[in-house]
């Protein structure tokens, strides 16, 4: 079994959504077997939704012109019920742009 900092390195690594529900699927199988603690599941699931978040919002930045930290930010304070539809959160993070345009001139 990955020691757990190797584990956290490789989640951070991660490229892409698949890389980073492996790393989530060896760490499912490393808390069942008892090798990791409750301070590492929650270091792990804080990483890993901070990698989820940014997978996300670079998925969306193809579809989206924008600039791409406002993005993961809205990514980032999405429900996270809508974050596994892809449909929903295009049209989420849409929504909060367009919201945006009207409060900030500097947004285009």
């Amino acid at each position: 079994m990955k020691t757990f900092q190797t584990l956290i390195n490789e989640t951070l690594a991660a490229e892409n959504l698949e890389e980073l529900e492996a790393a989530a699927d060896l760490f499912q199988f490393g808390i069942e077997k008892g090798y990791y603690t409750k301070r590492q599941s929650d270091e792990f699931n804080t990483t890993y939704w901070k990698v989820k978040n940014k997978c996300l919002a670079f998925e969306l930045s193809e579809e989206i012109k924008g600039n791409t930290l406002d993005l993961i930010t809205i990514v980032t304070n999405a429900p996270n019920e809508i974050k596994d539809n892809k449909r929903e959160l295009l049209d989420y993070v849409n929504g909060r742009l367009k919201a945006l345009k009207g409060k900030i001139k500097g947004i285009k």
